[in-house]
């Protein structure tokens, strides 16, 4: 196995490295450094997505990715463009580091730098801290709990942060228990190297709000980082996609609007294999599914799991990022709600109802609530939900449930997205989604009875207003609006 195959040949190194430089002598290196700098400040503002960008030569799994590296010039880029923390390769054999490209690095940067290797011995926390590291990466899969408590406590006695990377849930609880305070969540398996992008979806809710969250791995595209955008992470750690791109900055730029400035479409009420492909294929990054009988749009919860089975897109995870799937409910019970999370695998609820924040509480998946605005109380209305809730969604008032196809008062949601992450619902179409946009500046866009005719969802309809979305934020990128 690779991760064993490590640890094997680092621990050789180690007994070398240990009769070349007794830990006496590297302790006293470690002490004489100057104050590190603190990478937790590199994660404020909180509510953004950060860059750590690595410099990495290769990797077990990929091999050879940049042999004409200049980690020096390379890591200015980095900060140049926008990365708030470098990362630093410096296991020599799998991954062609060097403690000597750390030191340099450090040197050259302003921001904080991580040694990124196989740490598990004492010396390795003080050979990171003489090498002039700010932060060490702490690895929970080759580290019982008495070693990762007494690294964790070693590394801030010297003054360093440590990134102490997970792979499972309980890997994630084993990290919180021992007091981390930024928490890397890898996609990537270190047993057989395979990918699981959704991983961080499915153990970020047992992760403490007060922590910082890193998302590590398998992250190549603006999909990429819209999905991580939805986990509320802090950070991303990026190497292989940066290292190997012709235009770095043009990556790193397109990374950090993508996580950052990029809008969250929901195509809501889907019922057939269809328009589900097309909402895929469109670049959706939420699927509604509505569990309200007397919408014309209802799907029973039992015909969810087969109707994601029959649809081609969603299926072929190998190539296509899988957009969340949202149930939408109206003045259910909890329990009731609570079991058709799992028979219908859904990843975030929408309650469309009367519901309180006390039920909203006792739902197990991410909560959206739906509030219509017409006032500014009803503004002080969303703080009511605000702190239990994952999203708050402002939709056109009606006396029923369900869509009007009506739009609401776009400056009162505009007065809501400077205190909330929003997502916007109610008469959107691709003929007014970028005014919508450009008033309201919501985080999210949900949108059903906009890309329908006769009741029925319209492919053509689904793919111009993505398309309307996209083409706006490419124009925004380049300065194109104002």
């Amino acid at each position: 196995m690779f991760l064993d195959r490590i640890v094997q040949q680092t621990n050789k190194d180690l007994v070398e490295r240990k009769q070349v430089v007794p830990i006496e002598v590297l302790m006293q290196h470690a002490m004489e450094q100057p104050q590190p700098r603190d990478l937790l400040e590199a994660f404020v503002p909180r509510d953004r997505v950060h860059l750590i960008a690595e410099v990495k030569r290769a990797s077990p799994s990929k091999g050879l990715l940049a042999p004409d590296l200049d980690p020096v010039a390379t890591a200015l880029t980095y900060e140049a463009n926008g990365a708030s923390v470098i990362s630093v390769l410096t296991e020599p054999h799998f991954f062609l580091g060097a403690p000597e490209f750390l030191t340099a690095i450090k040197r050259a940067v302003t921001i904080p730098v991580l040694r990124k290797d196989f740490i598990f011995d004492d010396y390795q926390v003080y050979e990171a801290r003489a090498w002039g590291a700010d932060a060490i990466l702490l690895i929970c899969a080759i580290l019982d709990d008495t070693q990762l408590r007494r690294l964790l406590t070693l590394a801030h006695d010297l003054r360093m942060r440590a990134l102490v990377e997970v792979h499972s849930a309980e890997e994630a609880a084993r990290a919180v228990a021992a007091g981390a305070h930024i928490i890397g969540v890898n996609s990537r398996d270190l047993t057989t190297f395979k990918m699981n992008p959704y991983l961080i979806r499915e153990i970020r809710q047992q992760l403490p709000a007060d922590r910082i969250i890193v998302a590590e791995s398998g992250i190549h595209s603006q999909a990429d980082v819209r999905r991580l955008a939805r986990y509320d992470v802090q950070a991303m750690l990026v190497g292989e996609s940066l290292v190997v791109s012709q235009d770095i900055p043009g990556q790193i730029r397109m990374l950090l609007n993508g996580a950052n400035k990029t809008t969250q479409v929901k195509i809501c009420g889907l019922s057939d294999a269809e328009s589900l492909d097309t909402a895929v294929e469109a670049g959706a990054d939420m699927l509604g599914f509505i569990f309200y009988p007397p919408s014309h749009r209802y799907i029973e919860p039992d015909k969810v799991k087969a109707l994601l089975t029959a649809s081609r897109s969603y299926a072929d995870a190998e190539t296509q990022v899988q957009p969340d799937l949202v149930g939408v409910f109206v003045n259910k019970e909890a329990d009731f709600i609570n079991e058709v999370i799992e028979s219908a695998g859904l990843h975030y609820v929408q309650l469309h109802g009367n519901e309180s924040p006390e039920l909203c509480r006792q739902i197990k998946r991410p909560v959206i609530k739906a509030l219509s605005v017409t006032s500014k109380e009803d503004l002080e209305r969303l703080n009511d939900y605000a702190t239990v809730v994952w999203r708050l969604l402002i939709d056109t008032p009606t006396p029923e449930w369900g869509g009007t196809g009506r739009t609401g008062d776009w400056q009162l949601a505009q007065q809501a997205t400077r205190l909330h992450k929003i997502l916007l619902a109610g008469g959107l179409t691709s003929e007014n989604v970028v005014s919508a946009l450009q008033a309201v500046r919501p985080w999210g866009i949900d949108v059903s009875s906009g890309v329908e005719t006769n009741k029925r969802k319209d492919p053509e309809k689904i793919r111009t207003f993505l398309g309307q979305i996209r083409q706006y934020e490419a124009q925004q990128e380049k300065g194109q609006y104002a």
